[in-house]
């Protein structure tokens, strides 16, 4: 599989500078580019050029958008909670299988299936996203079902919602608010959402046994038990912390 770039995080784009910004999303080139037009056809109404080019942009950029991206709108739609996000999976899966294999055959093979779900968790940290996507991996040459599909596609989905509350489970731990809090505190709460995640069935009692272990009374209950007994305090960081919460869901993949 080729190496794929590392997704830019949040903190990655606060610390870019105005003029890489411009670099990176290739907004100079076409400023230049703009100006250069007007110079050299000189409009009589330089507003209404303007307002074509740019037309004729979005025109070429919708055009070449690959029917993975296509793919991935239709998926990012609606929340996967919602009865229709169902049916826009199927409609992703069907614009899929329009796509040439080889001379004689249509639909969806491994790699296709691949690029989607990358798609899908570019905004996870680089790990986190490996991880995930060595559970869910198929052969480049396999063909994807729609059962596989639908099933990798809401695991994306609901991962990604799993990472973004580990991460403001950090936020929450981290009382001092300088990106390291207490082990014991981490450690803690990543133990109760083990108890939780392995405890997670299909069957209703158990949901509801499951969520129980991560209410705030037994979090409260957890925590104090950590401090009676631990005499070693450490720091975690957000990474390691999203890391180890993460396993635990994983390990359910």
């Amino acid at each position: 599989m080729a190496e794929r770039r590392k997704p830019a995080t949040n903190d990655d784009k606060s610390l870019e500078t105005d003029r890489q910004f411009l670099e990176r999303t290739h907004i100079n080139v076409l400023l230049r580019e703009l100006l250069g037009k007007i110079i050299a056809n000189r409009p009589e109404d330089p507003v209404v050029f303007l307002a074509d080019f740019f037309q004729s942009q979005l025109a070429e950029h919708q055009s070449s958008q690959s029917q993975v991206q296509r793919a991935v709108k239709l998926l990012c739609m609606t929340h996967h909670s919602q009865p229709v996000f169902e049916l826009n999976v199927r409609e992703a899966y069907d614009l899929l299988m329009k796509q040439k294999i080889n001379k004689n055959l249509r639909g969806i093979n491994g790699t296709l299936y691949t690029e989607l779900l990358w798609e899908l968790c570019r905004t996870l940290p680089s790990s986190v996203a490996m991880r995930l996507m060595k559970k869910l991996e198929c052969y480049d040459h396999e063909a994807v079902t729609f059962n596989v599909f639908k099933s990798s596609v809401f695991t994306c989905c609901i991962f990604r919602e799993f990472v973004n509350i580990a991460e403001k489970l950090f936020a929450s731990l981290d009382i001092h608010k300088n990106g390291k809090p207490d082990n014991v505190l981490c450690e803690a709460v990543i133990g109760q959402l083990k108890v939780a995640l392995g405890s997670s069935s299909s069957d209703v009692k158990r949901i509801i046994e499951s969520s129980y272990n991560v209410g705030p009374e037994v979090l409260h209950q957890a925590l104090e038990r950590a401090f009676a007994t631990s005499k070693v305090h450490g720091f975690y960081n957000s990474e390691q912390f999203v890391a180890e919460a993460c396993e635990t869901f994983l390990s359910k993949v």
